[in-house]
């Protein structure tokens, strides 16, 4: 891809005749560096005059003009704008996206520039998008309106604000719940526990119509617990036993109470510990229904714009397992007008950032995770693999420069690497919407 000037071809033209008529000596030598010097020129001049000012893509209102792109030598179709480079616009297409993308940034604003940056290709490209921001942030609800006011779409935009008990609440299932568990690193004891205590929670709860998160805090209290390992368990103030109960029920209760009894019991207690910090919050979680709410799935589909912003690591875990549940649940190519961005925290486990990406791709979807200049350990080693363009914040004395970044394309067929810049993220007023009416 030629994304130089046509001032630096020029001077690269004159370095290469000079060199040619220096080496006149030699046979040969200055016939081909003044081929290979004239063929660079001429190829430049038939692609890359037209296109240096976009480095990435031919966007696909200048491609009706007959532009092409230098990559694939067709007409540009580039519908995405990423950012602005000394070179001009750099456009990509929703197919190079879908590849993933991951941001580094240590600044909680460059990461709400960068959100609304892409709910703006988003609002371009007449798609859904959720943001799932971090826990530390103000609501970016008011910026994101005044980014998609210019489209008329400002009145779409759904606030899910676990800090602020929504309603309806966020529909979650148990699945949800063991893998949330799993991505807090309390460790395999925690996890076996978790995947054992579920069903049996799950079937109480269907049983006697009691909430599971209710009953989740109740049965691992240790009393309840070391009462739950000998067949025996209280609820609605009656004490059931699977000995005096019905043959059918007890039979269900032994089998389903099986798999806890199974673990060692050092590791049960261990992992029990653990899952009780989290119980407590679990309980007390009324953003979250086992039964009812909003299906995110069904959001995907609607193509709507919601910002979610989570209250804690845990409700963080839920909603992102919850995303990747609903992706995985898509036929390929379902979710092809979506885009979830997540701000990804270095307190998970990072297995959930690499199955939603993954679950993003079969889907079809954009999917997008940001993350801390330098992630930690666990997550760099999850996400390695992960996401074909990457922007990286911008560093100086003082600390992260507004709006400037390096943009890394390893896409197959648009290699490059660029430093860019976005436009500023709007206020909660109008006048934010001309920094990102200069984009389009």
């Amino acid at each position: 891809m030629d994304d130089v000037s046509p001032k630096a071809v020029a001077t690269q033209f004159g370095i290469a005749a000079t060199l040619s008529f220096s080496a006149l000596a030699l046979p040969f030598v200055p016939e081909m560096i003044l081929a290979y010097a004239g063929y660079r020129y001429l190829r430049h001049f038939t692609y890359g005059w037209r296109t240096w000012r976009a480095p990435a893509r031919i966007p696909l209102h200048l491609g009706r003009r007959g532009y092409r792109d230098a990559t694939t030598r067709r007409r540009g179709d580039a519908t995405w704008p990423v950012g602005l480079a000394a070179t001009g616009q750099v456009w990509l297409r929703r197919e190079d996206l879908v590849q993933g993308l991951s941001v580094f940034s240590e600044g909680p604003a460059w990461h709400t520039e960068i959100a609304a940056n892409l709910v703006f290709g988003a609002c371009l490209n007449r798609m859904g998008a959720i943001i799932v921001q971090s826990a530390d942030a103000d609501m970016m609800t008011d910026q994101l309106a005044e980014v998609a006011r210019p489209f008329g779409r400002d009145g779409e935009i759904r606030a899910i604000d676990f800090q602020q008990a929504p309603r309806p609440p966020l529909l979650i299932t148990t699945a949800t719940l063991a893998d949330a568990i799993a991505d807090l690193r309390l460790g395999p004891e925690a996890s076996a526990v978790n995947r054992a205590l579920l069903p049996i929670i799950d079937m109480l709860a269907s049983r006697y119509r009691k909430s599971s998160l209710d009953l989740y805090q109740a049965l691992t209290d240790e009393t309840a617990f070391k009462r739950l390992l000998s067949g025996e368990y209280e609820i609605a103030r009656k004490n059931v036993s699977a000995d005096t109960a019905s043959l059918a029920d007890g039979a269900a209760f032994r089998a389903v109470l099986k798999p806890l009894k199974e673990i060692p019991k050092d590791q049960r207690e261990t992992g029990r510990k653990a899952l009780v910090a989290h119980a407590g919050e679990l309980a007390a979680l009324t953003s979250m229904s086992l039964t009812s709410g909003l299906d995110l799935k069904k959001a995907l589909l609607a193509g709507g714009l919601v910002c979610i912003r989570p209250s804690s690591p845990l409700t963080t875990a839920l909603v992102i397992a919850r995303c990747t549940e609903a992706l995985a649940s898509m036929a390929p190519g379902q979710a092809a007008h979506t885009l979830v961005h997540i701000v990804y925290p270095d307190v998970l486990s990072g297995v959930s950032a690499q199955r939603f990406r993954e679950a993003a791709a079969k889907a079809g979807a954009i999917g997008s995770l940001a993350h801390s200049a330098r992630p930690a350990h666990h997550v760099r080693k999850a996400i390695r693999k992960g996401g074909a363009l990457r922007i990286h914040s911008r560093k100086a004395k003082g600390g992260i420069v507004p709006l400037r970044g390096k943009f890394v394309s390893t896409v197959k067929d648009c290699p490059f690497i660029l430093d860019i810049g976005l436009p500023n993220a709007p206020e909660t007023t109008n006048s934010g919407t001309d920094a990102y009416a200069s984009v389009s």
